[in-house]
């Protein structure tokens, strides 16, 4: 018998679901960091209160918790909603649609993000913030999270192969706004198709 500690993410989601918080605890524990540093990455001063909004949303989805195949991909989804909600809430944002088209850095009204401690890093993410949201949070799924094709399609809603296609058109966009920003710095970590 697997306890809370060695359960499987979608036994767990099943659990809780079915109300034993222990098991909504224990996936708490393990994915808090992941979805904390999600929104942290793009809205630091809500961060903790999305987080807290999206295990919130993950009871109340009808979302039938035996069919999750992947409760990571499930979750960063979920998040990928709040993030939505909360730009709309805003009135900084109208509709998923915008999502694929407004950057960051034009979402903000004001400089939230933090200035990163090495200087690549601090260009990396500037490049990012220019990019528009879908394809930042592609990248960061995929790369940060270290979601597979499969669990960012699932997490996303599209198909493996339209995955791999907006990963390249992403890279690519990606390597374009870090030259921008570097002054033809390049950009490492980021090559090949998955």
């Amino acid at each position: 018998m697997s306890t809370p500690d060695t359960a499987p993410d979608e036994a767990l989601f099943v659990a809780w679901r079915g109300g034993d918080a222990s098991a909504g605890d224990a996936l708490a524990v393990r994915h808090s960091e992941a979805i904390l540093r999600f929104f942290n990455n793009k809205v630091p001063e809500a961060a903790e209160d999305l987080l807290q909004k999206t295990f919130l949303a993950c009871m109340a989805t009808g979302t039938n918790a035996a069919e999750v195949r992947s409760f990571r991909a499930f979750l960063f989804g979920v998040a990928r909603k709040q993030l939505l909600h909360y730009f709309e809430k805003r009135g900084e944002l109208r509709g998923e649609e915008m999502m694929s088209r407004i950057s960051l850095a034009e979402l903000r009204t004001t400089p939230t993000q933090r200035i990163a401690a090495e200087q690549d890093k601090a260009l990396l993410h500037a490049a990012l913030a220019k990019m528009p949201l879908d394809q930042q949070i592609l990248l960061e799924l995929y790369y940060w999270q270290k979601l597979s094709v499969a669990e960012v399609a699932a997490a996303l809603g599209g198909s493996e192969g339209g995955v791999r296609g907006k990963l390249h058109r992403a890279r690519q966009r990606l390597r374009g706004e870090y030259d921008e920003v570097s002054r033809g710095k390049p950009l490492v970590g980021f090559d090949g198709d998955p």
